[in-house]
């Protein structure tokens, strides 16, 4: 058999609905970010019955029978179709029901697209580079996928607000994928270092990756290299780990059904955009440096990086780790890195908050502990100030489809 169909049996069932959806899922399992949406669909919990789920079997056992596909599918009757781009998809909008589409090079017309706010991981690349010190930042992409040249525009315009050095290199696609790291070797040799390179996706930055193996500059301490979304198959593909923007793609498969649900049940049109929105910064060994050419200033960020998770250290402490007295200490953190000694301590407190908080199941009272707060509540009041959200209302957006 070709195909298979199951159901999964969601958590917190309610009964009151007639009829389970039937949802077709033709998506890349072997994608990460489609296999996070597929987790994201599935594991939605706020549905009356049981959905029922048709997938295709694995490409070996279907070869030359896509017609067989779509006679089955049509047989089974959808609800609903979540896929990948495909060529077949003029024949599943013959079958006349809701078809999302996850990302493609372009926008299909006549579908319910699933994109991403380019324009903020753009943001989050230039800004998370800064502030490790940067002041080279370059992009390296292609403007014929819209996806990559809006990220792009985003992470110039960023860079450029600061003052800092921008560059950018086109990457070559199709037939000329693999020439690729031979045509960055030079354009890297090229940079000013330290540098700092984002990729406007995991493929694209493991060829920067591979063209710096080509030259006698190292990461991360030559060049950094950040991708976008957090395959692990191929973010550690090569040495060293690349550090990558995760797209939570769970939480837009949550969004998915959540839409589905709705639509179904009568209570909503479906958008003609599924936008994800929520973004996290993964750091792995390319981009572990602290890109600062002063001594002094890079004992205290290094201090600062090794304790300051783990307790609540003073601005005195800092100070003490180097040869310099406070004034001219803090007057170089705010020329170099354009914050106090303060407030880099509190932005290395939170983000280790917030990982901890969308990537254990440690208890706030436990994080609390851990990161030497005197109470769970101390620790809440510093979380909602700094991040102007709830230490919960945070932990949902992550997990709340879970």
């Amino acid at each position: 058999m070709d195909l298979r169909w199951l159901t999964f049996f969601p958590k917190n069932l309610r009964i009151g609905m007639s009829k389970a959806a039937k949802i077709a899922l033709l998506l890349d399992k072997s994608g990460s970010y489609d296999r996070g949406l597929f987790r994201g669909i599935v594991q939605y919990p706020d549905v009356t019955l049981p959905w029922s789920f048709f997938f295709e079997a694995p490409d070996e056992l279907t070869y030359y029978q896509k017609e067989s596909l779509l006679y089955k599918l049509k047989m089974w009757d959808p609800d609903c179709i979540v896929t990948k781009p495909t060529n077949l998809m003029p024949k599943l909008k013959e079958l006349g029901v809701p078809i999302i589409v996850t990302a493609a090079n372009t926008k299909i017309d006549g579908v319910i697209n699933i994109i991403a706010d380019d324009e903020k991981i753009g943001q989050l690349g230039a800004k998370y580079l800064m502030e490790k010190g940067f002041k080279n930042l370059a992009f390296y992409g292609t403007d014929k996928i819209f996806w990559s040249k809006n990220r792009k525009i985003a992470f110039k315009k960023e860079v450029i607000s600061k003052g800092l050095n921008y560059f950018e290199m086109e990457a070559l696609l199709l037939k000329e994928w693999q020439n690729n790291p031979y045509r960055l070797k030079s354009w890297i040799e090229s940079l000013p270092k330290p540098a700092a390179i984002m990729a406007c996706q995991d493929d694209f930055g493991i060829q920067v990756i591979e063209a710096v193996k080509l030259t006698e500059f190292k990461i991360p301490f030559d060049l950094a290299v950040l991708g976008v979304d957090n395959d692990l198959l191929i973010c550690n593909l090569h040495h060293p780990p690349m550090s990558s923007i995760d797209q939570e793609s769970e939480t837009v498969g949550h969004s998915v059904a959540k839409y589905i649900q709705g639509f179904l049940d009568g209570n909503e049109k479906l958008p003609n955009e599924i936008v994800g929105t929520i973004f996290s910064v993964v750091t792995r060994l390319s981009t572990d440096v602290i890109a600062v050419e002063d001594n002094e200033l890079k004992k205290a960020l290094l201090y600062i990086k090794q304790n300051a998770g783990k307790r609540n250290i003073s601005v005195g402490e800092v100070v003490g780790e180097t040869f310099l007295s406070r004034r001219p200490l803090e007057m170089r953190f705010r020329k170099t890195l354009g914050r106090s000694i303060l407030q880099e301590i509190n932005r290395v407190r939170i983000n280790f908050a917030c990982n901890m908080l969308r990537n254990s199941n440690s208890s706030i009272g436990e994080i609390a502990y851990l990161m030497g707060f005197s109470s769970p509540t101390s620790f809440s009041n510093f979380f909602k100030k700094e991040v102007h959200s709830s230490c919960k209302g945070y932990r949902d957006q992550f997990l709340g489809y879970k």
